[in-house]
């Protein structure tokens, strides 16, 4: 495992949910991944602060009113860093250096990503999803709604979103080139690059190429729930 610079700050005397009670920064390079586990609590993620070095990462935890959680866990591995949040916590502030990759394993609370200049995975048994970022995403949601925004026309292979509850939301740039599959089993189906499918009782399905087709999917299911596949237009 490649050694890790961290440096951890503890503030355990005034524990609130309006105060971080304790917070660890460190690097990682590009390329680097930035795995987080969490069992409950909101998270969310940005870019480093304004005037931060974009190498640096932050990890800042805040408590649940009236409790003192043990601080989350963190160590190196292959890929760069595991964090591990293994109490219940109000919420977990994430700076992720640029390029770094972001994957997220949440039992319960919600997830927001946003602007990060990596890309994103993100699991959640049960809360809320927004990823808002200029690459590409993949996020599964057990309980919840799950909305994406990816500015990549480019990525490897297939990129998944699926709820079991929940409705989904895929913006996807209106320039990529890839395959849509998009099936749900009770709910509708809408998208404004004009793809046409087919129902089957309260199923829908539509599998069809997107702007001539590509190397590059995109398979967005829900087992109970609406999806929408819309256009993001690129800044000029």
């Amino acid at each position: 495992m490649r050694p890790l610079s961290l440096f951890v700050v503890f503030a355990f005397a005034a524990c609130s949910s309006a105060a971080p009670f304790a917070t660890t920064v460190g690097i990682l390079k590009p390329g680097d991944v930035m795995t987080v586990h969490v069992v409950q609590g909101t998270v969310n993620a940005f870019q480093p602060a304004t005037g931060e070095p974009r190498n640096r990462f932050t990890v800042s935890a805040t408590a649940l009113a009236k409790t003192t959680p043990a601080g989350p866990q963190m160590r190196p591995d292959k890929r760069g860093v595991r964090v591990e949040a293994t109490q219940p916590l109000d919420s977990l502030l994430l700076r992720v250096p640029d390029g770094v990759d972001l994957d997220v394993d949440s039992d319960a609370g919600d997830v927001h990503v946003t602007n990060i200049q990596g890309n994103a995975r993100v699991r959640a048994a049960k809360g809320n999803v927004l990823i808002i970022l200029p690459g590409y995403a993949e996020a599964r949601v057990r309980t919840g709604r799950l909305s994406a925004t990816m500015g990549a026309t480019q990525w490897p292979g297939t990129l998944h979103f699926s709820t079991e509850s929940g409705d989904i939301e895929v913006w996807v740039n209106e320039n990529a080139k890839f395959h849509v599959r998009m099936h749900t089993d009770d709910g509708t189906l809408f998208s404004d690059f004009d793809l046409r499918g087919r129902s089957a009782g309260s199923a829908e399905t539509i599998d069809t190429d997107v702007n001539g087709g590509g190397a590059q999917s995109i398979d967005i299911e829900s087992k109970a729930g609406a999806i929408r596949l819309l256009k993001l237009h690129p800044e000029a």
